[in-house]
């Protein structure tokens, strides 16, 4: 009777020991971000009422341009021969030597008309005209009118817009800041490299904070930071392998962070702490978008240009962490992000995804 007793004792002190071990390292399951596929349509034109109230979205593949809904019908297609430059508030098509280009809304009506030699570069709410000789540009309205020019005698490498500024790189390694009204407020030669050049540069959406890729032999990229009308350096990298075409720069939303492509992937630079990390991403890096959900990033490489190229998405969660690809063959592709959603665009499809974390 004595050993019976001393065995349940001890049975239920293993077993309190195991329960209070359970309970001191019990953890919820993390959880994880989901990619929830919702519908795929084929690119064609849609009975979509031009006036409705459906928000559209714009895209470009091949050799078709338009917009399309959140239910998947496309609201407008339009084929091109040449070139054509899309923002969601207007669109274009342009042959080479075009000496006239009519601006349409996202309902396919004509607008404005832009005249003069040159390619047009529409991006949120501004007509840019890219001159002839590649080394000047212009900021037109949708009634022709120029509201501001630049020229240079160096040609274009690097040009961005955003709603507080504007950033022009050029071949000869200057580069050149423009605030929200299209004044010049710097030119900055960054220097550092053998044979410097600008092969990419972008502005925040706040005009804060600046950055390009420069230079050929001792690449680098520097971030600059706006202060009291003053900009300054606050971070450079050299980077390990020079790249010879144009890069990509893009700052976050809320411009806590600014990616660019290197040769070997995605650096990313913390514009509070100027902390550096870096990301491996297969091929050239051609587009970043950012989802509110996880602070999640999308990124969209292409490894060759080639018939039928390899394209990868990669995931990353708190903008700063890799947690997941997927790739696919096709002769083009674009990404998009809208609320919680995800557009992957390949040739002649478009598949919406939801974004969520569970």
């Amino acid at each position: 009777m004595k050993n019976k007793k001393n065995i349940s004792i001890a049975t239920i002190i293993v077993f309190v020991a195991f329960l209070a071990y359970i309970i001191l390292c019990y953890k919820p399951l993390s959880t994880e971000l989901q990619l929830t596929p919702q519908w795929t349509t084929e690119i064609k034109q849609e009975n979509v009422n031009p006036k409705s109230s459906l928000k559209v979205l714009p895209f470009r593949l091949g050799q078709n341009t338009g917009y399309f809904t959140h239910e998947g019908k496309i609201a407008l297609l339009h084929n091109f021969e040449y070139k054509a430059s899309i923002c969601s508030d207007f669109f274009c098509s342009y042959m080479q030597d075009s000496r006239e280009v009519q601006i349409m809304n996202p309902e396919g009506e004509t607008i404005g008309t832009i005249k003069g030699g040159g390619f047009p570069y529409l991006t949120e709410g501004k007509i840019f005209l890219m001159l002839p000789g590649g080394a000047g540009f212009e900021l037109r309205d949708l009634n022709d009118n120029t509201l501001a020019r630049y020229e240079n005698t160096s040609p274009i490498t690097a040009f961005n817009s955003s709603p507080m500024g504007t950033v022009a790189g050029f071949a000869d390694g200057s580069l050149y800041v423009f605030n929200e009204k299209f004044d010049l407020i710097d030119r900055l030669e960054p220097g550092g490299s053998d044979y410097p050049t600008i092969l990419g540069a972008n502005i925040s959406s706040n005009g804060n904070y600046f950055a390009c890729v420069t230079g050929q032999n001792k690449q680098r990229f520097i971030l600059y930071k706006v202060e009291n009308y003053h900009n300054k350096p606050i971070f450079h990298h050299y980077l390990n392998n020079s790249i010879v075409n144009q890069t990509l720069v893009a700052f976050t939303k809320d411009e806590s962070k600014v990616y660019y492509n290197d040769a070997t992937g995605l650096g990313i630079v913390d514009t509070s702490t100027c902390k550096y990390s870096h990301i491996d991403i297969p091929g050239r890096i051609l587009d970043i978008r950012e989802s509110p959900v996880a602070k999640s990033v999308f990124v969209l490489s292409k490894e060759k240009d080639t018939v039928n190229s390899k394209y990868t998405v990669s995931v990353i969660e708190q903008q700063k962490y890799k947690t997941g690809s997927f790739s696919f063959n096709a002769n083009s592709a674009f990404i998009l992000t809208d609320e919680n959603a995800l557009f992957i665009g390949k040739d002649d499809k478009i598949s919406k995804l939801i974004i969520s974390k569970e």
